[in-house]
């Protein structure tokens, strides 16, 4: 996410200066001091230099040192670095990080090589599956694909019972529940939308991903035809506790799925709706975007005031930052920010000497360098839910002509919404995990992504 200046800055003025300020000690010792006395992040410049300047892999101690530290810092710090450079570490981390540039450029093969060297006893092992079933899915290797979420799966629910902090267990078990999610993906490319329906219950409605995985939920149901349910599950999205969510794609299934049932009145009023709600304000969006451009400091400052209730310039912008902070790569970003500003005051604390004020110049590189990453991580946020904004302004236009094409305005006069006319509970289809009640006008946890309507199909 950084220019090429931006590393560099970071590998010569910021590392090296500090280097030399770092008192009769080579670079490696001063990493493996500042590592064993808990300094992972203030440490991350020289460790950065050590891997860019050094013609040799890192030895036994270093790898362990890379590893504690990426155990805290995370991998963000270590992704702008180039990949001949990440070749040097043999470390597990360092490979998952090549392997994920690898996968971005589109060689999804070398990324599992780079994955393959990596043995199941190593902390990250979870997420390397992880990824690994991600390659395999995208290169459709369905079947290994689904081998490595199972393992993703049952490596994750061991490290739960292993790692220290609440932080941690969390990101094992959203982990575990994205690749809970991954088998059920796999299995709709598959076309088993029966089994691929059941799957997606096994996720826990407390889970972390269980909001966005509702909409693809929504999504099998409509393969399987079962109208009536994509609808109710798409109007749990209405729900007070669902207001981070923006997703334009819920309107736009909504209305495909009425046009599926021949109910045309009710697919050109959410398309209407659609347009009158959405139109302005994402013209006001791209051109808000256009205004800031790459300017990554504006958009960390634009998340930093959100977080402290300032009102975002735009109604539109201010229901997308609620969506990015619940992001699980965002949270990852700000948990890191929090324990290097931990760290820098646990050393402003300290005697002032030439290594304390050589770790707070690399602490303060390091912030900077988060902070620019979480604005990209804003901007990029941003631009996404504009475009598909756009994609889901194009489908509505196809459904609104749709509407139009029919030319059944019996159907239109006989939509009455009153009575009992339009549902009936013989209308509902039913697993062995759903269970039916009525619903009461109001919403509950425990009923979210239950509900189901009961029309009746008019074509």
């Amino acid at each position: 996410m950084f220019s090429k200046l931006l590393v560099l800055s970071v590998l010569t003025a910021g590392a090296l200066g500090a280097r030399a300020n770092a008192p009769q000690a080579s670079t490696k010792r001063t990493i493996l001091e500042l590592v064993d006395d808990g300094y992972y992040f203030s440490v991350v410049p020289w460790m950065k230099e050590y891997l860019a300047t050094s013609d040799r892999t890192l030895d036994r101690d270093l790898e362990e040192a890379l590893d504690k530290m990426l155990y805290m810092t995370g991998v963000k710090p270590f992704e702008s670095l180039p990949e001949d450079i990440l070749r040097k570490s043999r470390s597990g981390n360092i490979r998952y990080i090549l392997a994920k540039k690898l996968f971005r450029k589109g060689k999804g093969q070398e990324a599992l090589s780079e994955l393959s060297s990596i043995t199941a006893g190593h902390s990250a092992y979870p997420f390397i599956s992880h990824l690994k079933a991600t390659i395999h899915s995208s290169l459709n290797h369905l079947k290994d694909a689904e081998a490595n979420y199972r393992e993703c799966i049952r490596t994750s629910e061991v490290r739960m019972g292993q790692v220290k902090t609440i932080l941690q267990r969390s990101q094992l078990e959203t982990n575990r529940d994205y690749c809970i999610a991954g088998i059920a993906r796999v299995q709709f490319a598959h076309h088993d939308y029966r089994q691929a329906e059941v799957s997606f219950l096994d996720i826990s409605k407390d889970s972390f991903v269980w909001p966005e995985i509702l909409f693809e939920e929504a999504w099998t149901s409509y393969y399987l035809k079962n109208y009536n349910r994509t609808l109710g599950k798409l109007i749990s999205y209405k729900a007070p506790v669902f207001d981070f969510v923006f997703k334009p794609e819920v309107e736009v299934l909504k209305a495909l799925t009425y046009l599926k049932m021949c109910l045309y009145q009710d697919a050109k009023k959410t398309v209407d709706d659609f347009y009158d709600e959405l139109l302005k304000p994402s013209r006001d969006l791209r051109s808000h975007l256009l205004t800031h451009g790459k300017d990554y400091r504006y958009y960390y400052g634009l998340m930093s005031d959100h977080e402290g209730s300032k009102p975002a310039p735009l109604p539109i912008i201010e229901s997308i930052l609620r969506s990015i902070r619940k992001d699980a790569a965002f949270l990852e970003m700000k948990s890191a920010i929090t324990a290097a500003i931990e760290e820098y005051n646990r050393l402003q604390k300290r005697s002032s000497g030439r290594m304390e004020a050589a770790q707070i110049r690399n602490l303060k590189t390091l912030m900077e360098e988060y902070r620019s990453t979480l604005g990209a991580y804003v901007r990029a946020g941003l631009v996404s839910k504009y475009a598909e904004l756009y994609s889901a302004f194009e489908d509505m236009s196809y459904i609104k002509l749709e509407v139009l094409a029919q030319r059944k305005e019996k159907l239109y006069q006989s939509d009455s919404v009153g009575g009992a006319k339009r549902g009936d509970v013989k209308y509902i289809e039913r697993n062995d995990k759903q269970y039916f009640w009525t619903f009461n006008g109001e919403f509950w946890a425990d009923e979210l992504g239950d509900y189901v309507f009961a029309l009746r199909s008019e074509c």
